[in-house]
């Protein structure tokens, strides 16, 4: 090899180095920064359901399974597009699931509190203080309503006053319902009255209002279901033909072309799902 030839063969070897050197430092700010994003926004997020998890060792499972199971998919079906789209339904599987936990758990809220606010409408009129009425929810009641009152009795111990401490309760659950009872609380400390018929009035209201919902509930059902069935059946027959005439079908996931009709596909298949979901979607 000539002078010339070995310094340009130096020069693409030192330009490649550099160029990976930077690379791997910008992948690795990258990942530093998300895991710092993933953690605080996965330890809060799990506080505020009482589940207490070490964000590490979630956010190292969930970067292995973004590696593997991707991985594992091009194994199996070696096509780019589909390998994509599972890496990306990977990496937000865990939001995914953090908010179908959340979702769970406020409507378990919600089909407590009528019972609840009955029964301190009941412990009130009995003679106990609203301070033994929620202690003694705290101590009977089942998760999550007994989790939320035995921390609001529990912040109120350690000094914080009695609005304080409820008012954090209404941030943390967000709920129209629930900020109307901090509200009837609050007046009630304030200025007096009859706190144990103005909670049977709004235990019976919040009653009649679920009610109403798990009714629109069970008629728009069917609507929900077959815009599960309308979205999963071109899936299903892109699996079937592929199964079928793999020849004939394969091009879908090989050129380019086909990439761009299965994006577009894709695309289509969302909107088409969320302007179902809007359409059975009431609220009250």
């Amino acid at each position: 090899m000539s002078g010339p030839e070995l310094g340009f063969a130096v020069l693409v070897f030192l330009s490649v180095g550099v160029l990976f050197f930077v690379l791997t430092q910008g992948a690795r700010t990258v990942l530093a920064r998300q895991r710092v994003t993933f953690t605080q926004t996965t330890k809060s997020s799990l506080a505020d359901m009482f589940l207490f998890a070490d964000p590490s060792l979630l956010w190292r499972l969930n970067l292995g399974a973004l590696l593997l199971i991707p991985l594992l998919m091009y194994l199996l079906i070696p096509s780019l597009p589909l390998v994509i789209a599972v890496a990306l339904l990977v990496a937000v599987s865990p939001r995914l699931l953090l908010r179908y936990l959340k979702a769970r758990r406020f409507d378990r809220l919600h089909q407590q509190l009528p019972d609840t606010l009955l029964m301190m409408a009941s412990a009130l009129r009995g003679g106990a203080n609203l301070g033994q009425t929620l202690e003694g929810l705290a101590r009977d009641l089942s998760a999550p309503m007994s989790q939320e009152l035995s921390l609001v009795v529990r912040e109120q111990r350690l000094g914080v006053s009695f609005e304080d401490a409820v008012g954090n309760l209404a941030m943390r659950v967000r709920s129209q319902d629930f900020d109307l009872v901090v509200s009837a609380l609050r007046i009630n400390r304030e200025v007096g009255g009859n706190l144990a018929d103005t909670l049977q009035r709004l235990g019976e209201t919040v009653r009649r209002r679920l009610m109403m919902e798990q009714k629109i509930k069970a008629l728009t059902s069917q609507g929900k279901l077959q815009g599960l069935v309308m979205t999963a059946l071109p899936v299903l027959i892109v699996l079937a033909l592929l199964h079928i005439e793999p020849a004939a079908t394969g091009a879908l996931f090989n050129t380019y072309k086909g990439w761009g009709v299965l994006g577009i596909a894709l695309v289509l298949e969302l909107l088409g799902y969320w302007g179902i979901r809007k359409i059975v979607s009431i609220e009250v």
